[in-house]
């Protein structure tokens, strides 16, 4: 796709992304504004990646391929894994800088290890194959387990139950993803998404947001 077109598409879409990241942006446990771009690439299932910058990069294909479907839920369930990655970066950043993290030091190091280009397994093997070892790893599954988690609080079950859910996880992840409910829940804050036209119950606080607002 030319430089233009790109352009005039990315105009079109961008307000979705931007009202996405505004509705979500209470569960971020970060203040830091979110940065993102539009790329272009023909293979709808890769949504967004997110690098050491911090900007997510978003694929537009992919996001009109899921609006046509009538399917922004996996473009925001997507966003969200990536904008989690962007609070793991946060957090190894201050503990490598010494400062007070609201983890074990042994997770922070095992973000650490695996953030790192010449650790991190990614998600397709040399031959284009599901690679097993991806989702094993405590970044990845610490994205999707807070992405499902969010998508669980805020939508009804039918709506979002196509959601892709490595079959890899096991009762770990299923007790990560219920745990963060159950913080979400703590505060009970309802309100009216004219975008979905649904009512979503969110959660304004939760443990690491605290910290982070100190």
């Amino acid at each position: 796709m030319d430089e233009s077109k790109l352009k005039l598409l990315s105009t079109s879409y961008a307000s979705i992304i931007k009202s996405l990241i505004e509705q979500d942006a209470k569960f971020f446990m970060f203040k830091e504004t979110i940065k993102w771009a539009f790329n272009y690439g023909e293979e709808s299932a890769v949504i967004a990646a997110v690098g050491k910058d911090n900007v997510v990069h978003i694929n537009l294909f992919s996001v009109m391929s899921n609006y046509l479907a009538k399917d922004l839920y996996t473009v925001e369930y997507f966003l969200l894994h990536e904008i989690r990655h962007i609070f793991q970066h946060l957090i190894i950043d201050d503990y490598q800088n010494g400062k007070e993290v609201p983890f074990d030091s042994e997770l922070v190091k095992q973000w650490m290890f695996e953030d790192n280009k010449e650790n991190y397994i990614k998600a397709l093997d040399q031959n284009g194959n599901e690679n097993d070892g991806y989702f094993k790893q405590d970044i990845e599954m610490d994205a999707y387990a807070f992405s499902l988690a969010v998508m669980k609080y805020k939508y009804d079950e039918k709506r979002i139950k196509h959601l892709y859910i490595p079959h890899q996880f096991g009762d770990d992840f299923w007790n990560i993803v219920n745990d963060w409910i159950k913080y979400f829940k703590e505060e009970q804050l309802w309100f009216v998404s004219t975008y979905y036209n649904c009512t979503h119950v969110e959660s304004v606080v939760c443990l690491e947001r605290r910290w982070y607002e100190k």
